[in-house]
């Protein structure tokens, strides 16, 4: 049987990550086996973990849900970022080689935008079959239900038996986590994966030694000029100057070569 995961950072709007699996199990027709929900240390987004794996086990029992908790509470500097796609480099390498899955898509819906930007362009480089962003047209009254529900998640998150309180409050929790279709809208984000071949090569360069001839680059020169106006190499006539930024991304996508 094929297996499918979900990946997702989450912000202070836990429903669109239910509403994207509902999608993928009715819409998509596939069924979900592993859920990664990639959260930060904001109190507020951390209220609503346990809603989403209590309405998700509610619902969807057959789904596996799994948090990554990152070490930080937003995304405030170059290390933070890179520390971010370290980790979801390696989500991406867990779920091919330890989860077995077939089917990874991506739900950047919710989230900080430079944590969706960074997913987003990672998945270029990784086996990801999917991106997509979930949007509701009626937002504001999409806000003001979340909000009503806000002193609700809370209580749950601390109750010892999450289980029972979502029943007890079943309605209203469902009512928000699993709304109707016709009420958010699903983008498939169109992704153009870098060729197996010329990833491998950039990988080599930027863990490579720090100074290469541009005769033993295999890289075309179009690549190579973009990677030094991103500042990853220093390119001169003859060589190739491999810059800090440049080791430290490249060490980033090598974690994610076991995923090819």
């Amino acid at each position: 049987m094929t297996k499918t995961a979900i990946i997702a950072p989450l912000g202070t709007s836990p429903p669109v990550i239910t509403e994207f699996l509902e999608y993928v199990e009715k819409t998509l027709d596939r069924r979900v086996s592993d859920l990664v929900i990639i959260a930060t240390k904001e109190p507020t987004v951390l209220e609503g973990v346990p809603l989403i794996e209590t309405a998700v086990k509610n619902k969807y029992l057959h789904v596996h849900t799994h948090i990554v908790e990152l070490p930080f509470t937003d995304i405030q500097s170059d290390e933070d970022n890179l520390k971010f796609m370290k980790i979801c480099a390696e989500v991406l390498r867990k779920e091919k080689e330890i989860h077995k899955t077939d089917i990874i898509y991506l739900c950047v819906a919710g989230g900080r935008k430079d944590m969706c930007i960074t997913l987003s362009l990672l998945a270029q480089y990784f086996e990801v079959n999917g991106v997509f962003h979930v949007i509701t047209p009626d937002i504001k009254s999409m806000n003001i239900e979340l909000e009503r529900a806000r002193q609700n998640m809370k209580e749950l998150s601390e109750n010892p038996d999450k289980d029972s309180y979502y029943e007890q409050h079943k309605k209203l929790f469902d009512s928000l986590m699993y709304p109707p279709p016709a009420q958010y809208n699903v983008i498939n984000i169109p992704v153009l994966p870098y060729p197996q071949t010329m990833l491998n090569d950039i990988i080599r360069l930027l863990t490579g030694d720090s100074t290469q001839t541009r005769s033993n680059v295999k890289l075309p020169l179009i690549v190579l000029e973009n990677m030094n106006a991103s500042g990853l190499i220093k390119l001169t006539e003859n060589n190739v100057y491999l810059t800090s930024e440049g080791r430290r991304f490249g060490e980033t996508l090598k974690l994610g070569l076991s995923v090819r």
